[in-house]
């Protein structure tokens, strides 16, 4: 676990993104122009996020650099450390790393199904025989969910398992 002032970790975070939208938007200008007179080209959505995301980030640098600007006041103190528990993010690095690389392997609905009951089952705060019923059944529904959303609506062509029959 690592402690970190929160003040400094928002400060470092927003000018981080701000930079980051900064050099998005400066990669949109490679993207090609309208080929009709008078339409947007291929930039105009994209630059319409990032300006969007540039302005709200942008406020909530300042609000942070100026000490008495708040948009929003908390009863909480605000000079406060916030903790970061490396080992949760370590291993859900190590777990997304598997689910990418065994994707093709096992199939989509399968290691999509373990993926989230892995991640669920330690954060359910009940007891084990409770948290494994709840995050099976949450995993279930969650997969069956997005099968229906990137298989059928979308037509992603993932490796599938056991419920490719209801494509055709």
């Amino acid at each position: 676990m690592i402690k970190i002032n929160s003040k400094k970790i928002v400060l470092f975070i927003s000018i981080f993104f701000l930079g980051f939208l900064i050099f998005l938007f400066y990669e949109t200008t490679n993207m090609s122009k309208s080929i009709l007179p008078g339409y947007p080209g291929d930039a105009f959505f994209p630059r319409l996020i990032l300006i969007f995301s540039l302005f709200w980030t942008s406020i909530f640098l300042f609000q942070n650099l100026i000490k008495n600007l708040s948009l929003f006041k908390s009863s909480e103190d605000k000079e406060k450390d916030i903790e970061i528990y490396f080992k949760d993010i370590i291993f859900l690095f190590f777990i997304s790393i598997i689910y990418i690389l065994f994707l093709d392997l096992i199939g989509f609905e399968i290691l999509t199904f373990f993926f989230l009951f892995v991640l669920l089952v330690n954060r359910l705060d009940l007891n084990v025989g409770k948290s494994i019923i709840y995050s099976s059944l949450i995993s279930f529904i969650s997969m069956i969910i997005f099968w229906f959303v990137f298989i059928i609506f979308l037509k992603i062509p993932f490796s599938l398992k056991f419920l490719p029959f209801l494509l055709y």
